[in-house]
């Protein structure tokens, strides 16, 4: 006589982290990619449209944000490759960076804006970063929610420039040089601060001192106009995990019993 065995199943949601050295780009073409900081390898890289994406930032919850040379915002799903439409900013934009608060930042010229993810509308902070900045094309938040951003004035000609900004007032202060120009993207990984060019170089750029260090080159279609960071860990489904487990359980008490 044959024995019905039950098991009982657990559905859990855990956690896996995401790569610890990848940052996700937006090119001039539409491109939208991954981007190893430590080897320079492209993954996962999709065209989106026909977009000349100015910058990429991700929220706490893994959407992508994206905004255009036409100053409009679009959400992206990037497990489904696809795009959406939110609205216009208003206002010139060339950085994008998710804060404290899942808020999405902005700068533009020598602003510094909070953006409405809902319809894209650019709400300017303070009255200037000041201190000869210009948004070179992107920013990113460091420890103690620090914000740093990239500008094309404040420290001589022929490199970008890092800057420290308050992002409750808006105002800002020079960091120092980085020695390289045409630094649209901006990213942070294991407490480092990435720079990546338009020209498809990544550099390692000093908080202290604004200077940077190039780490590894790569190749993405169009040019890198900004990068972005997604978040350490994704929620994903352990039920099979534990259904593994428990098939392994029978499968050994089986084998007991025959022997």
């Amino acid at each position: 006589m044959k024995k019905l065995v039950s098991a009982t199943v657990i559905m859990a949601v855990s956690t896996i982290s995401a790569s610890a050295s990848t940052v996700l780009v937006g090119s001039s073409n539409g491109t939208i990619a991954e981007v190893d900081t430590s080897t320079g390898v492209v993954s996962n890289a999709f065209d989106a449209g026909d977009f000349n994406w100015f910058d990429i930032a991700v929220n706490n919850a893994g959407t992508a944000y994206v905004n255009d040379k036409g100053g409009t915002l679009y959400s992206v799903d990037l497990g489904l490759q696809s795009v959406t439409l939110v609205g216009g900013h208003g206002a010139f934009v060339n950085g994008l960076a998710f804060g404290g608060g899942n808020t999405l930042y902005g700068t533009g010229g020598g602003l510094l804006y909070t953006i409405n993810t809902s319809t894209g509308t650019a709400s300017q902070v303070g009255s200037g970063v000041g201190s000869g900045f210009n948004s070179s094309g992107d920013i990113a938040f460091a420890g103690n929610n620090q914000l740093f951003g990239t500008s094309t004035g404040g420290c001589g000609g022929g490199t970008d420039c890092l800057y420290s900004i308050d992002a409750i007032t808006g105002a800002g202060s020079l960091v120092g040089a980085i020695g390289v120009q045409n630094v649209y993207g901006l990213a942070v990984q294991g407490g480092v601060l990435f720079g990546l060019s338009s020209d498809d170089n990544i550099y390692k750029i000093n908080t202290t001192t604004g200077a940077g260090t190039l780490a590894t080159g790569y190749n993405v279609a169009g040019a890198t106009n900004g990068a972005a960071v997604q978040p350490s860990t994704v929620p994903v489904p352990a039920s099979l995990p534990l259904l593994l487990g428990g098939l392994a359980g029978l499968v050994f008490q089986r084998r007991r019993r025959k022997s």
